[in-house]
């Protein structure tokens, strides 16, 4: 097994690769479910995420890290993570994830944008961290001017619209960008 990488792509998070093997989980599983028991270098590197965002064997997939009571933590591979990844029980796997990213900043668009709507404000600030981080890379990934007024304007009417998710964000679009290549 390989010691875990870790990578910075641009001004985004480090990507954090790795192997590991695909074992049955210890407790009788009904849906067949796997576990991925970090290496402990990555498990360093992951230390406080609650989400992983990666690859595993290029195929992408968001699951919650679980802490076991020795400290390491594991990753559960559902059947769908499975079937994308190719990969049986047994097998040693490839994973790509993200590490862990600074609370995000406000861009001054979206900041003056604010300022028209309360509503917006307020649930902004009480979304988590992650919440606001998948409205900020919707409107980051906008190839065009026009096309980022528009969702900064969007973001707005949604979050007063009490929507504490963007509409149309392909989550997993970030995290291959940076993973990939």
């Amino acid at each position: 097994m390989k010691a875990a990488t870790r990578e910075k792509k641009g001004n985004g998070p480090a990507v954090v690769r790795f192997e590991a093997r695909l074992a049955r989980d210890g407790k009788a599983s009904k849906n067949g479910s796997l576990m991925l028991v970090l290496p402990k270098a990555a498990s360093t590197k992951l230390r406080g995420m609650g989400t992983l965002e990666g690859t595993i064997n290029g195929h992408p997939f968001r699951a919650p890290l679980e802490m076991e009571a020795s400290g390491a933590h594991r990753l559960r591979v559902n059947a769908a993570m499975r079937n994308g990844s190719r990969a049986r029980e047994g097998d040693t796997v490839k994973l790509a994830v993200l590490g862990p990213e600074p609370e995000p900043k406000v861009p001054t668009d979206l900041r003056t944008a604010f300022s028209a709507s309360r509503e917006a404000q307020v649930l902004w600030k009480d979304l988590n961290t992650d919440g606001r981080r998948i409205y900020l890379r919707w409107i980051a990934a906008a190839k065009t001017p026009e096309t980022r007024a528009r969702r900064v304007r969007r973001t707005v009417e949604q979050l007063a619209e009490g929507k504490r998710r963007p509409c149309c964000v392909n989550v997993y679009e970030f995290m291959l960008d940076r993973v990939q290549g």
